[in-house]
């Protein structure tokens, strides 16, 4: 197949042009920055906000990956316009170009964050059964509403999102579901966990970490550091991307998450371990929107498509917190 990738110079990006290329696919990215990871395929540097530019790339073109977005979200915070802008309304863009120019469909990067950081409350319910035991309420498994209830894709997206980011990528999907019922162009929406791995972003909370540890500097936690996330190791995300190209995904929604549920503290007690060295935390107040965790089921995506992670959480992050190490105390030196 011929595959546009927006954002396929990024983190998660050139990951995935990695696997398309080695499943045998023509892929161009399309780029505001210059590949870097010298992939033998079509490249493009262009914005995502230039339609007419987006109209001639992806002309003849099966298949479009959305990935480009703002990824950062301190960015969000900083500069929400201009964010939202590359985030959901390029999205708008990446649609109307495949609904011009007839492409297959449009596979689009979303995340966890969509669920909110809390369950929805509960519909109230009339009680017809005055057997019914109320000393024991319906746990996790039998009461969606539940904390601890692993949230599939049939659960409801925030309904009050509270922070910018969620928004805009709830704004995203929208739109794709919008072009999907309005123009029949189909789609894909993939709810991503938290990623690590090789070519991460140096500001995300992993390379930054294993930088503090390095350097025995102070790590700061927001709030009690028992927030959690399912980190996904970058290429297994990469393969669960490609996964969605099986016809059975379009006008579907997949999360692609880990297995396990880790906190941040949990995070730097790895670190700790792996590296051999302890590392210095302070601890600040809560930031305001910021998502606590809940468990996200991918089961879906193992069911329909056959794709689970390959990696566990904890060999995949010796493998690159070692790697990136060496690299660090290699740099020093120079």
């Amino acid at each position: 197949m011929k595959i546009l990738v927006t954002g396929g110079s990024g983190f998660i990006g050139s990951h995935l042009v990695d696997v398309l290329l080695e499943q045998g696919h023509e892929v161009k990215i399309y780029d505001i920055e210059t590949p870097r990871f010298g992939q033998p395929c079509a490249a493009v540097k262009a914005d995502v906000m230039d339609l007419a530019r987006l109209l001639k790339e992806s002309d003849g073109h099966d298949i479009i990956f959305h990935l480009a977005a703002e990824a950062n979200v301190n960015r969000f915070f900083e500069s929400p316009f201009y964010s939202n802008c590359i985030t959901s309304s390029s999205t708008i863009n990446v649609l109307e170009a495949a609904r011009k120019n007839a492409v297959s469909r449009v596979l689009l990067a979303s995340t966890e964050w969509v669920y909110g950081s809390s369950p929805n409350a509960p519909a109230p319910v009339l009680d017809t059964h005055p057997a019914h035991d109320r000393s024991n309420p319906p746990g996790p498994s039998t009461n969606p509403n539940h904390p601890d209830a692993p949230i599939t894709e049939s659960t409801p997206v925030a309904s009050r999102p509270d922070h910018i980011y969620t928004s805009s990528k709830i704004a995203a999907e929208l739109f794709c579901l919008n072009y999907q019922t309005m123009y029949g162009v189909k789609s894909t929406i993939m709810r991503f966990g938290i990623p690590f791995g090789e070519r991460a972003r140096p500001e995300t909370v992993t390379p930054i970490f294993i930088r503090k540890i390095v350097n025995s500097e102070d790590i700061t936690i927001h709030g009690d550091g028992s927030q959690t996330r399912q980190f996904i190791y970058v290429k297994d995300l990469a393969r669960g991307c490609a996964a969605c190209l099986d016809p059975k995904a379009a006008n579907e929604i997949f999360n692609l998450n880990g297995r396990e549920r880790v906190s941040v503290l949990e995070i730097i007690r790895n670190l700790e371990d792996i590296l051999q060295t302890k590392a210095r935390i302070t601890f600040v107040e809560q930031r305001a929107g910021q998502f606590k965790g809940r468990t996200i089921s991918s089961e879906k995506a193992h069911t329909i498509l056959g794709w689970e992670p390959r990696f566990s959480y904890r060999d995949a992050l010796a493998t690159y917190a070692r790697s990136f190490a060496s690299y660090l105390k290699e740099s020093a030196t120079k």
